[in-house]
């Protein structure tokens, strides 16, 4: 078991890493962890949604500046994650099956597994802690696609996601650029 277990039944039992979690502002989340790294558009045709990120936290933000989405490249094996001030913490990720079901267990929560009939190295974990949030974790029995099963599937990535904002308001042109491409569509 790592430091990352905890942190990751948090996250499917919660919603959230710490003060990453749906709905979060990115200003606020800036001024908590410094500056993100931009990820970049997700649609070539529009600045926003948007990828930002601290460390290895992939995210996704709104026009609106909320974040939207989070991911964790859990199979890299350890993962970078923010700290206030703009430190970081580096943490190993390798969660097998057991351990992560042990802790998810102790919990008390429930999760609905979900298995793929052309996926059969796969199985994902679904969980709803709040309404309209989802959080989904992809376990597999491979370290890598060419690789041979292993003898116990392995936790692959965390993904957190919103379901429930359609209605994004336009951003005000009438204010300055406020350094993520307000002035920009």
């Amino acid at each position: 078991m790592t430091d990352f277990l905890p942190l990751l039944t948090g996250l499917a039992t919660t919603g959230g890493l710490g003060d990453l979690h749906c709905g979060a502002s990115l200003p606020e989340l800036a001024a908590r962890y410094g500056e993100p790294w931009d990820g970049g558009r997700i649609h070539r045709a529009t600045r926003w949604p948007h990828g930002f990120g601290w460390g290895d936290v992939q995210t996704v933000f709104c026009r609106c500046r909320e974040l939207r989405s989070l991911s964790l490249p859990v199979w890299h094996g350890e993962l970078e994650l923010p700290l206030p001030g703009g430190a970081s913490v580096t943490l190993g990720t390798r969660v097998t099956e057991s351990a992560l079901m042990a802790a998810l267990t102790a919990t008390g929560h429930s999760w609905r597994t979900v298995t793929y009939e052309n996926l059969p190295d796969q199985r994902n974990l679904m969980f709803s802690p709040a309404e309209e949030v989802r959080v989904e974790l992809v376990l597999t029995n491979r370290e890598a696609y060419d690789e041979p099963p292993l003898e116990e599937f392995v936790l692959h990535k965390a993904v957190l996601w919103d379901c429930d904002h359609v209605d994004c308001p336009e951003p005000d042109g009438t204010l300055p650029d406020d350094g993520w491409g307000a002035a920009e569509r």
